[in-house]
């Protein structure tokens, strides 16, 4: 029976067969490489924290270890348990495709010609319209939660403080999806969604911090985020190139832990006023597979024993993050007191890598985000009220790409108490969020720098009749994003939290 040998004999080329074996394995040879991105909370703050956008200057908790370790010698010492719930309903709507947009079947049998006058295949090969999955937006609702757990801790009185701060989503471990941002994902899900959100949100995050006093007016800070690092290798054997139903494969997979850190200072020029700097760097989750693909009766290039395919995804990239901010108190004759505390941070967004770990054509924009917040504290008992604009680093994406993103405004208030259990005291927290992505509208223009692609070109013509292709003419393009969009979402979110102290 020499089948085997007929259907490896009958590929033109060795891309032939390895684009079968990278459709058929793709799914089961992921490769997680560096997990320590914080997009959680550089978008929502510290959750179950009564003022989760001005933490920097006026955390209570272990929110402090992320947020500005510096501040941990000034939070009271225990151990705290949160759950929060977010809804994040999230909205793109396409505009409607004009007509002479569409591809044609015919595009199978277009060709063009090289410089030499040679026929040779198109440089993009989409598919018809007709044969794609429904063009779709991004109308998402989806209701989230987080368990979140913190523990300060005083080593050495109050020179030297250690804070643990740990965010959970409860439906998954880790969130990780990944999406061309042009033409190249009419191939997959044939859609446009946001791109600083949605499983951004879903990732999971471990902070450690440790703060110390160095005079009365000065105090330090320095922390880092934990992740996992792993890499998988798939050593695949195929025995038949074009029967991809039957396979051998074994993996070889290594997992360490990964670091980010961060750094911070206070200052207290007096009692009533607080100074803050602090510095996060940059950090990713990274994507990586590697398949070693052995076929039977191959004939391999020189030095080879495998065909070997790599790819990388990128998802929660966060930018280094440079805040500054400070606080007054005010306080009553009473003994009750106000403290506002205003914070703005600097964002190296133009270093942004995208899910498939590029630099978008157009470089997003550094952003400067503003945040305003205060707490009136009166006989055991704290309201908290925080204000935030964070502007959107996406430009106009009026050419091929489709980065989806909005200005958004934020608001939250809270309140803490001490609660009396069994002689316990328990100190409860309430908090809710409010986020507005406020509505962009997006026009995609034929003078852009980097336009929609032309993917039927007008010089296509039938490889076997040797004939134009009248249904060539003009622009004809499968980009999800074309000719635009409009977007804008919520994000609606609660927490409770108790804090007991050690």
């Amino acid at each position: 029976m020499f089948a085997p040998r007929v259907a490896v004999s009958t590929l033109s080329s060795s891309a032939f067969a390895t684009l079968l074996a990278m459709g058929a394995f793709s799914a089961i040879t992921l490769g997680t490489a560096p997990a320590r991105a914080n997009p959680t909370l550089e978008t929502l703050g510290g959750l179950g924290a009564p003022n989760p956008f001005t933490s920097r200057l006026l955390a209570t908790g272990a929110e402090a270890a992320y947020f500005n370790p510096a501040l941990l010698p000034h939070v009271d010492e225990g151990f705290s348990i949160g759950f929060f719930v977010l809804s994040d309903q999230l909205d793109v709507t396409l505009n409607r495709r004009p007509q002479g947009a569409d591809i044609s079947d015919s595009i199978y049998n277009a060709f063009i010609d090289d410089a030499d006058g040679n026929s040779r295949p198109l440089d993009f090969r989409p598919l018809p319209t007709a044969d794609l999955p429904e063009r779709q937006g991004d109308d998402r609702d989806t209701l989230r939660s987080y368990i979140t757990i913190g523990v300060v801790k005083r080593l050495i009185c109050d020179r030297l403080v250690v804070g643990v701060y740990t965010v959970l989503p409860t439906t998954s471990f880790q969130e990780q999806g990944s999406r061309f941002p042009d033409e190249r994902e009419q191939f997959f899900s044939n859609g446009v969604a946001h791109e600083l959100y949605g499983d951004r949100l879903g990732m999971m995050t471990v902070v450690v911090g440790v703060g110390g006093v160095i005079t009365d007016w000065l105090s330090w800070g320095a922390g880092f985020t934990l992740g996992l690092s792993t890499t998988t290798v798939n050593p695949v054997y195929v025995p038949d190139a074009a029967d991809q139903r039957e396979i051998l494969i074994t993996t070889d997979t290594r997992v360490d832990t990964s670091l980010a850190p961060h750094m911070a200072l206070t200052l207290s020029p007096s009692e009533r006023v607080r100074v803050a700097m602090s510095v996060h760097t940059a950090s990713r989750s990274e994507t990586r597979g590697t398949n070693r693909l052995k076929f039977w009766n191959y004939d391999y290039d020189e030095g080879e024993d495998a065909v070997v395919q790599e790819f990388k995804f990128v998802n929660g990239f966060d930018p280094l993050t440079l805040a500054i901010g400070a606080s007054v108190a005010f306080p009553n004759s009473d003994g009750s007191a106000w403290r506002v505390a205003g914070e703005m941070r600097w964002r190296s967004w133009s270093d942004y890598v995208d899910r498939i770990a590029k630099h978008p054509d157009i470089a997003w924009s550094d952003t400067i985000a503003l945040a305003l917040g205060g707490r009136y504290e009166d006989d055991g008992t704290t309201f908290h009220v925080d204000l935030g604009w964070t502007p959107s680093p996406v430009p106009d994406q009026s050419g091929a790409e489709n980065y989806v993103d909005e200005d958004r405004v934020s608001a939250s208030a809270g309140f803490e108490t001490d609660i009396d259990v069994l002689g316990v005291t328990i100190r409860g927290a309430i908090g809710l969020q409010l986020h507005r992505l406020l509505p962009r509208a997006t026009s995609k223009r034929d003078e852009a720098a980097f336009p929609v692609r032309d993917e039927f070109p007008d010089e296509a013509y039938d490889i076997f009749t040797g004939k134009s292709f009248d249904e060539a003419a003009g622009l004809q393009t499968n980009n999800p994003g074309w000719p635009g969009w409009k977007s804008s979402g919520w994000l609606l979110g609660a927490g409770v939290s108790l804090k007991v102290g050690l």
